[in-house]
Parts: C-alpha cells; sequence; structure tokens
C-alpha cells in the first residue's frame, strides 16, 4: 500500500511538472530576410542548441520556447550564419548577408586563436578575404595596396622582384623599425630588409616567395589586440594566413589558377633632340673650352665645315625606345586538397615568371606549399605547413649611378650617336659603340644598350617556411597548444661589369683607381625561429556570458648575415669569377646582425547579452637589443571597451539599422625593433698599416630601453540600410616617450654616434571606410567604396639642447626638428632666376667658393642675412609624408559577370627629383630635358630656368626646393572585367571564374618624374627620393581560376 502510494505521489507530481512546463514555454514568431528585403525560404532557424524549425516560402517561422533569453542561429545556403539573443523578444526579424559580399568579412585572423574567427568588435581590425583579392594580382603587396584605412604601401619600382615600403599610422620612431610586425600563420615573419650592397638600388620583396592564391585572409590589427606582442605590436600588426587542410568533403578536390599577360611602358622622358641638343652642347661647351676651336676639336659635328667622321653624328637615336621592350608576365597554381575525417591535406605548386621593362630582367619563382592536418584523437590534433619557394632574378643596378643605370644612360646620351658602331660608308655593325663620344673622349657615357645586354646582375634565392603544432583539448571549452616555427632564406648574388673586351660601360673608379671591369659576389642567409605555447578558454554562461580567455609564452630568435667579395681586372670579360681578379682592389664586406626576443602574454574578453564588450591584454617580454645594463623585461598593457547597440532590444528587429558598434581602446607598446648593436659592445676589423686589427666599431648604451608608446583608439563601425551602407571611422592618438636619438658626444669619441632614450614624439590622426550599395536587385548590384586616411607625427624632443638632427643620403639632406615631422627635406629656398646683372648685383650674393652670383642664376634666399648662401641658410623644404591617402573602388555585378575598378591616392606628398637634377642641371655637356629650352641666355629674360654653367660654379644644382616637387597621384590600380559560374560544366569543371584585367594604365599626376608613387628602400628617409628606379609598369592579363 505504501509502494502505491508512493508511485501515485511520483505520478502527480510529474503531471504538475508537466503542466508548469506548458505553462513556461512561450511562442516565438519570426521573419528571415534577404538584403535585397525578401523572405528567405528554407532557412534553418535552431533555438535553445537543439530545436530546429525551417521557414516558409514568406520566411517565417514560428517555435516555443522555454527561455525567452535563449540563443537563436539562423543558417541558410550562400548566406553567412547569424546568432543573437531572443532578449526577450516574441517577434523577431533577422537580415542574412550573402556569402560572397563583395569586401565583407566576419572571419578574421586574431593571434593565437587557431582558425579563422568570427570578426570581434573590440578591436580595431580590418579583413581582406580571398574573395576580394584583385583578380590577376600576383603579390600580396599589390592586393593590400588602397585596402586599409591607415596602411600606406608604397611600390619600389618596376624591377622585378622587388616589393613596397609598408607603414601604418605613421612614423613612431627615428631609430626603430617603423612597419607592422607580419605574422603569417602565427608565426612572425621577420626577413631581411636591408639594401643589396652589391646590386645598387636592389630591394628584394619580403612576399617574393608566396602566390596570392596561397593567401586565404589578411586582417590588420591596429588597436589593442596588437599589445599581445608587445615592444613588437607598437607599430600595428598584419595577420596572413595562408590556406589550410581544412575541406570536409570527403572528396579530392583539384584547382588550377593561371594568368597570362604582357607588361610595357609608352611613357617617355622628354629630352633634347639632335638639333636642340647641339645648340646645348654648343652653349655648354663655350662655359668649359678656352675657345671655339677646342670646342670643335672635340665636336667636329658642331663645326660649319665637312668633316671625315661625320657618320658616327648624324644618328637620330631614342635612347629611352632602344632600352625599354615589352615583357611576357604568368602566374600559375595547381592546388590539390581533400581528407577525411581523419586526416586533412591541402597541396599547391606553382610557377610565376614575370619580365621587366628592360632586356634581361625577369623573376622566375617555382613554389610548392603544403598544409596537413591529422586528428589523432578526439583531443588531439596535429598540423603543420610546409612551403618552398626557389627564385632566380635577372636585374639591372638602379640609383643614380650614370655608369651602370640604364635609364640614366638613356636620357644623358647624345641623340646623335648610334648604340651600335657604324663603318664609314653609314653600315651598321653588329658591335656596340662605345662610351666615348664617337672618336671623341671629352664626354663618356656608358652605351644604355650594352648595359642593358652586357651587365651581369642576378640573384637566385632559396625559401624555406616550416610550421608545426599540435592542439589538446583535455576538457570542452580548454584548448592547449605548442607551435615551433622556423623560416630560411639563403640569397646568392652576382653582379659583373663587362670593360676588358669593349669599352661600352663607363669603369667604376674609386679609390684603388679604375677598374677595367667589376666582379661582386654575396650571400646572404636569414634564420627566423619561433616558439609558442599558449592555453585558450572559451565558455558561455547562462547563455548571456561570453567569455574567452588565453595565456602563453612566445619565443623568437633571429639570424642575419651577409659575406660578400668585391674584385676588378680580371683577364678577359669571359673570367667573371672572385677568384679571377686581381689583387688590388680586392675587398670583404658583410655584416652579421642577431636579435632575440621572449614574451609573455594574457588576454581575455568578455561580452554581456552582446550588448557590451571588454577586453584585456598583458604582456610581459624582453629584448636583446635592450642596453646589457638595462632592464630585459617591461610590462605591456590594453583594455578595451565597445558598445554593440545592435544587441539592445529597441535595435534587434529593426532592418534599416544592421550594425552600430561604439568601440574604445588604450593601450602601452613598445618598440625593440632597433638594432642590437646600440646597447653593447662590437668590434670590426680595420686595417693599420700594413697589418690587420680589430678595433672598437661603437660607443654602446648599456642602459638602452625599448621606446614606450601610449595610444588611445576611438571607433565607429555602423551598417545600415539592409547593409547597404557600411561606415567606419577610428581616431588615434599615440604619445610616445623614450624615442631613441643620437646624441652628441665629445670629440674624443670622433664621429661614431651614441643613441639615448631621450626623444618623445606625438602621432594622431583619423581613418574613415565607406562602402555603399547604390543599386541592388536581384541579378544587378553598383558598389562603391574606399577609405581616406591622415595621420601627423610631430616630434616633441630630441634631447635637452637638441633642436635638430640632419642627416644625409647619398647628396640628399633630410632635417628631424621639434616641433616638425620626422625625415622633412633640408635644402636652399628659392626666389627664382636672376633676370639681370643688375639685379644680381643688388642682391649682392656671395657663392660658398667665394664667387659672386650673376645674372642668370639662381637666386637662393638668404636666411640668416650675412649676404652668403652656404649650408647655415638651409630651412625644410617639404615632406614625403601624404596630408592623406588611401583608396576607392566601383564594382558593377549582373548575373554571373562583374566589372571592377579600384584606385589609390596619395594628396599633399613630396618627392625630391634627382633625375630633373641631372637632366636640367645643364653642368654636364650631356643631354638634357626639353626643358632647358626655356634656359636664361640674355640680360632682361623672365625665366625659372638659369644659364648653363659647366661644372656648377654658382651652384644651380644646390639641393633645393627647385627640385622639390608635388608627388601627388590618383592612379587606376587595376581595372577588371570577370565571368564567374558556379554550375558544373561538361562534367568536369566544378565552377570558375574567367577575366581579363588591366594593372596601372593611368595615372593621374602634376609630378615630372616617370613615377610618383616610388620608395628608394624600407627604410623611412628614403622614402620620396627619385633616383632612376625602374618605374612600375602597365600590363594587360588573362586569366582562369577552375575547380574541378
Amino acid at each position: 500500500m505504501k509502494n502505491l502510494k508512493f508511485i501515485l505521489a511520483i505520478s502527480w507530481a510529474l503531471l504538475q511538472a508537466t503542466a508548469l512546463y506548458g505553462q513556461d514555454t512561450h511562442k516565438i514568431t519570426g521573419k528571415i530576410l534577404s538584403s535585397l528585403n525578401k523572405p528567405v525560404e528554407g532557412a534553418v532557424v535552431t533555438v535553445e542548441k537543439t530545436l530546429n524549425v525551417t521557414t516558409e516560402a514568406d520566411g517565417t517561422f514560428s517555435v516555443e520556447v522555454k527561455d525567452m533569453e535563449t540563443p537563436i542561429s539562423v543558417w541558410a545556403p550562400g548566406y553567412l550564419p547569424v546568432n543573437q539573443l531572443l532578449n526577450g523578444r516574441k517577434e523577431v526579424v533577422i537580415m542574412l548577408i550573402p556569402e560572397n559580399r563583395y569586401k565583407y568579412n566576419e572571419d578574421v585572423v586574431l593571434p593565437f586563436r587557431g582558425d579563422n574567427t568570427k570578426l570581434n568588435s573590440y578591436t580595431a581590425a580590418t579583413n581582406i578575404g580571398k574573395k576580394d583579392f584583385t583578380l590577376g594580382s600576383q603579390k600580396i603587396d599589390r592586393a593590400l595596396t588602397g585596402q586599409v584605412a591607415g596602411l600606406q604601401v608604397t611600390r619600389m619600382g618596376g624591377m622585378p622582384a622587388e616589393g613596397s615600403y609598408y607603414n601604418l599610422r605613421g612614423i613612431r620612431s627615428l631609430q626603430g623599425d617603423n612597419a607592422p610586425l607580419l605574422v603569417i600563420n602565427g608565426v612572425p615573419y621577420m626577413p631581411d630588409k636591408t639594401d643589396s650592397p652589391l646590386i645598387k638600388g636592389y630591394v628584394r620583396d619580403i612576399f617574393s616567395a608566396y602566390n596570392i592564391h596561397d593567401i586565404q585572409n589578411i586582417t590588420v590589427l591596429k588597436g589593442a589586440e596588437a599589445a599581445m606582442y608587445g615592444s613588437m605590436g607598437s607599430n600595428g600588426v598584419i595577420l596572413i594566413q595562408t590556406d589550410g587542410a581544412s575541406q570536409d568533403a570527403m572528396e579530392t578536390q583539384v584547382s588550377y589558377y593561371g594568368e597570362f599577360g604582357m607588361n610595357w611602358n609608352n611613357k617617355r622622358m622628354p629630352l633634347l633632340s639632335g638639333n636642340d641638343y647641339n645648340k646645348y652642347l654648343m652653349d655648354a661647351g663655350m662655359t668649359r673650352y678656352a675657345n671655339l676651336d677646342d670646342l670643335y676639336s672635340n665636336f667636329p659635328f658642331l663645326s660649319p665645315e665637312e668633316h671625315k667622321n661625320a657618320y658616327l653624328y648624324n644618328n637620330r637615336t631614342d635612347w629611352q625606345d632602344v632600352i625599354y621592350k615589352k615583357g611576357f608576365t604568368t602566374s600559375n597554381l595547381f592546388r590539390v586538397e581533400g581528407g577525411d575525417n581523419i586526416a586533412k591535406y591541402d597541396l599547391a605548386l606553382g610557377y610565376s615568371q614575370n619580365n621587366g621593362l628592360y632586356e634581361n630582367t625577369s623573376m622566375d619563382r617555382y613554389h610548392t606549399q603544403l598544409n596537413a592536418n591529422v586528428l589523432v584523437s578526439p583531443k588531439v590534433n596535429i598540423f603543420t605547413t610546409v612551403g618552398f619557394a626557389y627564385m632566380n632574378g635577372s636585374l639591372q643596378e638602379q640609383g643614380m649611378n650614370l655608369e651602370t643605370n640604364p635609364v640614366l644612360a638613356a636620357y644623358a646620351q647624345s641623340p646623335v650617336l648610334s648604340p651600335y658602331n657604324k663603318d664609314r660608308d653609314g653600315n651598321i655593325l653588329s658591335t656596340y659603340s662605345s662610351y666615348n663620344f664617337g672618336n671623341s673622349s671629352a664626354v663618356q657615357v656608358s652605351n644604355p644598350l650594352a648595359i642593358v645586354n652586357t651587365l651581369d646582375a642576378t640573384t637566385r634565392q632559396y625559401d624555406l617556411n616550416l610550421r608545426a603544432g599540435i592542439n589538446y583539448t583535455p576538457i570542452r571549452d580548454l584548448t592547449l597548444s605548442g607551435t615551433v616555427g622556423m623560416y630560411y632564406n639563403y640569397n646568392n648574388e652576382h653582379l659583373f661589369i663587362p670593360g676588358v673586351s669593349e669599352k661600352t660601360i663607363v669603369p667604376v673608379s674609386d679609390e684603388y683607381g679604375t677598374a677595367k671591369n667589376t666582379v661582386r659576389d654575396g650571400v646572404s642567409s636569414t634564420r627566423n625561429y619561433f616558439f609558442n605555447l599558449n592555453a585558450r578558454y572559451a565558455k558561455t554562461f547562462k547563455e548571456i556570458h561570453q567569455l574567452n580567455a588565453m595565456a602563453g609564452w612566445q619565443a623568437m630568435i633571429t639570424r642575419y648575415k651577409y659575406e660578400a667579395g668585391l674584385g676588378r681586372d680580371t683577364s678577359n670579360d669571359y673570367y667573371q669569377t672572385l677568384d679571377s681578379t686581381d689583387d688590388i682592389g680586392r675587398q670583404v664586406i658583410g655584416y652579421l646582425n642577431t636579435w632575440n626576443w621572449m614574451n609573455f602574454y594574457a588576454h581575455a574578453d568578455y561580452t554581456y547579452k552582446n550588448q557590451w564588450q571588454a577586453s584585456v591584454n598583458f604582456a610581459v617580454d624582453g629584448a636583446s637589443s635592450t642596453g646589457e645594463d638595462a632592464n630585459r623585461f617591461y610590462v605591456y598593457p590594453s583594455v578595451g571597451l565597445t558598445w554593440l547597440g545592435k544587441g539592445w532590444k529597441a535595435l534587434q528587429n529593426t532592418t534599416w539599422l544592421n550594425k552600430l558598434n561604439v568601440r574604445a581602446e588604450y593601450s602601452l607598446t613598445g618598440n625593440s625593433r632597433f638594432a642590437s648593436t646600440m646597447g653593447m659592445y662590437y668590434y670590426k676589423a680595420a686595417p693599420y698599416q700594413e697589418l690587420a686589427s680589430i678595433v672598437r666599431a661603437n660607443v654602446p648604451n648599456t642602459q638602452l630601453k625599448p621606446e614606450r608608446n601610449a595610444s588611445l583608439n576611438v571607433g565607429l563601425d555602423v551598417a545600415a540600410f539592409q547593409n547597404r551602407l557600411n561606415i567606419s571611422v577610428d581616431y588615434f592618438n599615440n604619445r610616445i616617450s623614450d624615442m631613441i636619438c643620437a646624441q652628441p658626444l665629445s670629440s674624443v669619441y670622433g664621429s661614431i654616434p651614441y643613441y639615448a632614450n631621450i626623444g618623445k614624439m606625438d602621432n594622431k590622426g583619423v581613418e574613415l571606410s565607406l562602402q555603399a550599395s547604390l543599386i541592388r536587385t536581384r541579378d544587378f548590384e553598383w558598389i562603391v567604396g574606399g577609405n581616406i586616411a591622415h595621420s601627423d607625427s610631430k616630434v616633441k624632443s630630441l634631447g635637452d639642447g637638441i633642436d635638430q638632427i640632419v642627416n644625409t643620403y647619398e647628396g640628399t639632406s633630410m632635417v628631424t626638428a621639434v616641433g616638425h615631422s620626422p625625415y622633412e627635406f633640408y635644402g636652399y629656398e628659392t626666389i627664382g632666376v636672376f633676370a639681370t646683372q643688375a639685379e644680381a648685383d643688388e642682391a649682392h650674393l656671395m657663392v660658398d667658393n667665394g664667387n659672386y652670383f650673376r645674372g642668370g642664376d639662381m637666386h637662393y634666399v638668404d636666411q640668416n642675412k650675412d649676404g652668403k648662401i652656404d649650408q647655415s641658410d638651409r630651412v625644410a623644404i617639404g615632406s614625403a609624408q601624404p596630408d592623406f591617402f588611401g583608396g576607392f573602388y566601383s564594382r558593377i555585378n549582373y548575373k554571373g559577370f562583374a566589372l571592377s575598378a579600384e584606385f589609390n591616392y596619395s594628396k599633399g606628398n613630396k618627392a625630391y627629383n634627382a633625375v630633373r637634377n641631372q637632366l636640367e642641371g645643364m653642368n654636364t655637356l650631356t643631354n638634357q630635358s626639353v626643358a632647358v629650352l626655356n634656359r636664361w641666355s640674355m640680360d632682361g629674360q623672365v625665366t625659372d630656368m638659369p644659364r648653363v654653367q659647366y661644372n656648377d660654379s654658382y651652384r644651380s644644382t644646390s639641393f633645393s626646393d627647385r627640385w622639390i616637387e608635388d608627388a601627388s597621384f590618383v592612379r587606376l590600380k587595376n581595372i577588371t572585367l570577370s565571368y564567374s559560374f558556379s554550375k558544373t560544366i561538361w562534367n568536369f569543371f566544378r565552377s570558375g571564374t574567367l577575366f581579363v584585367t588591366g594593372e596601372n594604365l593611368w595615372t593621374g599626376t602634376k609630378y615630372l618624374g616617370m613615377d610618383p608613387e616610388m620608395a628608394y628602400s624600407y627604410s623611412d628617409p628614403t622614402q620620396g627620393l627619385d633616383y632612376a628606379k625602374m618605374m612600375q609598369p602597365k600590363s594587360v592579363k588573362v586569366g582562369v581560376n577552375l575547380k574541378f
């Protein structure tokens, strides 16, 4: 009887519980819409994690739930999934975004998260996915140019294998690296960015081993998340993720990416032609030679009388046309990916060739990349990435080197001469003409065609990237991981300048005399080793509290080594090795740099009801670059807070407002990426009489510490009108202290610099990104967008008693002064040209050599009013840093067709046109620009072009604002027409894209040089120096992306 009563009691309790359950359920209704504001049929709606319903034809659904705070998720084919909280709503409206939405990516690479994670809202980060890379773009730098607000990507030139200068949000250091930290697949990537000591003007592309089709995702971190990298994160971080082994289709898939095209250049520097050059030569010759007889003896064709060698000077050669050519370019990549639930793989094999604008300039690359992922057990998986590339390049020298830079020689060479020798009957021979002016040695200019075809400058590289790791999940929500990485690069450079067999290239002269021919051989090696241990915990509590936390350790070991030998005077030009050179003039050069770093980090972010998001980062790290006696480890914290407006109940169901985030971040980071030799003693070899000796090479500061950066970032992200309008605005303010500066020392130390943490700098700016869908229908869409950024860096202190620091670089002076931007051009201000002798006499200004300026000379401003123009009259005359820069684009989609155009621009940046200095200096007998036709030639003539003066004894070519130009530009980076299909064709092609694209087809600028976009090297002070690099080519390509 007792058992019966107990059973009845339990039954009654269960019935009551069931009744209460029925009373506590709530009916939820909703509607799922597309970005066209149309209903989405068949969308899967999940509530309480297990209950699924499907939307009807009108996009509606209904479901009963117990918890009105439960999460709701929606997924539909072709759309990005959405997760929200019900937040007490009984009616739900959710708008889905298409997966192929142009320049919209929810997956982002964040530090130590493993695979792609959803875009976090609490940090300033910009993401570019593979689908948004420009079709036909072979290089990572071109994919980034103009795409990210605040990221300045300046291409160094058109020479194959050269890359771009990178800067994020302006200059913040004078001695440290200002470039953002690069991280590839979670491993910091620190290649050697040193200019080639052998091949002048050549700077290697740091991404030369990568094919853009191997890249899955690029994320640019600007905010507090960068603080996790401590003293390496002060300049922001670029996180790159390559294609991984993540195929879930359970079958092998093959894809091919191929493109073929042509490079060319149809722009020419306007130079004097035959008769105009002869007139200039007559004027210039009269300032060199004492009388006409001496002039005619060296240049007999100037004489009105007939002469026997007239056949040598009756040419009309366009030397630019002679050296420029059209080049072939191609890139090919095969990818095979597959696997099962246990093991996955992704293998890529590629070949690319890029020919330059000169004959015998090219870069060939063979590369492979393997990604693998193996699930050893339900709790353990291992992963690896192996990348290998072999690159072989043929180059030419660049820079202001008239002897071996073919384009400079083409500018300077006389148009009356022939590229080839001729017999007395005027027949062209197969041999190149010499560097002499016909049969006269009065002017010697290298034969540009001979440079291109006989000078041998090559580079051969082997590039290896390795990454391996393990993930262990001992309990749900906790992942422990370990990663090791290695980067190795071997680079062999060779240069041979002939001169024994044929006198076509002006020989190099130095302290060892004049070389008959020149041999240079060098080898560099770069090694990076990386180690990381990480613990990551992610948990959602009661559906409304989301916590992500991680902590870990990482270490980096780097080594850069370069060894080279220089020699000369082999017995003939067939011997091109160092062991064949003469004993006199042999040199050995090189460097060995090491830099090590260790970092402990912790991170936590917390989200409440998708309404508030807070984060905190903490890093403690040390680097070998700090002084030997200084504290090695420093603390770098950061915090962030974001208000998520769309998570609030009042805004959740609105379709006109799709996103409203307000962000604020504050971080303390550092910069330890400076030379380790500043803080420790090092020595070098030096000759002493006939003995070799070891001498101290520096005066170290053993208390040197990392530079400090207190950074504030405030941002706003808005998406509205069915995601048709997207706006992002950021304001940043960086205050740099302990900035490393060169400090004056007692003369007992000589000219060796001493560096100390004595400087301060402020860096602030604003960034704006915008995208709008102007027209959107089912089959048609027109999208426009762009970004603009302004940053301003001002030096606040250079140390007690120091107002400015002046640096020189190959004839260029730059000043960094308190209250001004760093690295401003430093030279003379000009008023114009003295139109009359009376005007010059009234000014009564003396040249630094004792002469007085005369009519037709440049009129410089006497800043200190001492009546003499000398170095004390120099002032800041412009900066290479732009006032603002960015990019904009337009794209039209119609069914499977797409027409897109992308532009990048820069405004307010100045450039030193060193080429124009040569071509308008009128201080030599070589060819000049057509601008010199307006040169001063008589008293009273008003012109901006001074008189001809051989050897420039009146300083017309001095570094002044005459040569500083506005290099602002707008460039059509690419224009592309494509067609994509997603249905199987011939039972062979699953999907694909066919396209034709043009690059650099138009540039709008007032700059008088060949290309307004220039970067001579990765160094900040060399920006804006036009030192006659090969210009960027125009190109047209056709290509296919096919999946089989």
